[in-house]
C-alpha cells in the first residue's frame, strides 16, 4: 500500500531547462545594455560550459553559483561588474519566472485527498527551494521537504532517502519516488521504495551525479491528477 509519495523538483516539478535558459537571455540583453559585453552568445556559450562541466556538491546548476559568473567573466576579460552582482539579477529574474501548476497543485491535493503523505526531496540550494516553494505556493500541500544542502548529502546516497522516510513517518516500501533521473532518483529503489520517471521535462544534458542508472517501476509524462491516478493505481497491484 503507497503511504507516501515523493517528489524531485527540477525538471520534475518545473521545466527548469527552459526557465535556465530563458533567464540567460534575459541577462545577456541586462549585460548588453549595460555595455559590458557585446555580443550576447560567447557569454551564454561560456556560461553554459562552465555550469555543465562542474561537478562539486550543493550547488545549484539552476539557481546557479557566483562562481559560475566569476569563471566566465574571467575567460571572457570581463572585469567592469562584479558576480555577485550578476548573480542576484540572474536569481531574482529567475525566481519571477515561477509560478503556481495548476496541474501539479490539483495532483498533489489527490493525493492529500487519499491520506498519503508528501514530501520534495531535491539535491539543491536551501535558498531555491524556499523561495520556489513560496512563490509556488505548495507549502500547504507538503508533509516535508529535505534539502541536501541542508541535510549534508545528494541523492543517490541512500542515507538522503532514508532521512525522507524517517520524516514523513512511512517506511521505504510503502513510499514512490517520483523524479527525471534514472541515477539520483533511480536510487531510492534499493532502500526498497518504488521509483515512477517523470519524462516531460528531462534533459539528458544534465546529469550531474554519478552512479548507475536504475529502471523505474513505471514511467508518466507529468506530474498531474489524471496520470497520478493510473500511477496509483498501478503501483497498488505491483
Amino acid at each position: 500500500m503507497i503511504k507516501g509519495c515523493v517528489f524531485d523538483v527540477g525538471n520534475t516539478l518545473i521545466n527548469d531547462t527552459r526557465f535556465v535558459q530563458d533567464t540567460l537571455e534575459d541577462i545577456a540583453d541586462w549585460l548588453k545594455r549595460k555595455g559590458i559585453i557585446k555580443r550576447k552568445k560567447p557569454f551564454i556559450t561560456t556560461y553554459n560550459k562552465i555550469n555543465k562541466f562542474t561537478f562539486k556538491p550543493f550547488i545549484s546548476h539552476t539557481f546557479s553559483e557566483e562562481e559560475f559568473f566569476q569563471r566566465t567573466f574571467e575567460e571572457l576579460g570581463i572585469k567592469s561588474i562584479s558576480s555577485k552582482e550578476v548573480l542576484k539579477e540572474y536569481r531574482q529574474v529567475l525566481v519571477n519566472r515561477w509560478k503556481p501548476d495548476n496541474d501539479v497543485i490539483e495532483a498533489l491535493n489527490f493525493l492529500r485527498g487519499k491520506g498519503i503523505k508528501i514530501a520534495l526531496l531535491t539535491n539543491e540550494r536551501v535558498d531555491k527551494i524556499e523561495a520556489f516553494i513560496r512563490k509556488t505556493g505548495l507549502m500547504n500541500s507538503l508533509d516535508s521537504v529535505v534539502i541536501s544542502e541542508q541535510v549534508g548529502m545528494e541523492k543517490p546516497n541512500p542515507a538522503i532517502f532514508t532521512e525522507v522516510s524517517k520524516r514523513l513517518g512511512v517506511k521505504c516500501e510503502e513510499i514512490v519516488m517520483f523524479g527525471d533521473s534514472e541515477i539520483a532518483d533511480g536510487g531510492a529503489k534499493r532502500l526498497g521504495m518504488k521509483f515512477v520517471l517523470v519524462t516531460t521535462y528531462k534533459n539528458p544534458e544534465w546529469q550531474w551525479e554519478s552512479g548507475s542508472t536504475i529502471q523505474p517501476d513505471y514511467v508518466m509524462e507529468k506530474v498531474n491528477k489524471k496520470e497520478m491516478e493510473k500511477c496509483l493505481e498501478v503501483m497498488g497491484k505491483s
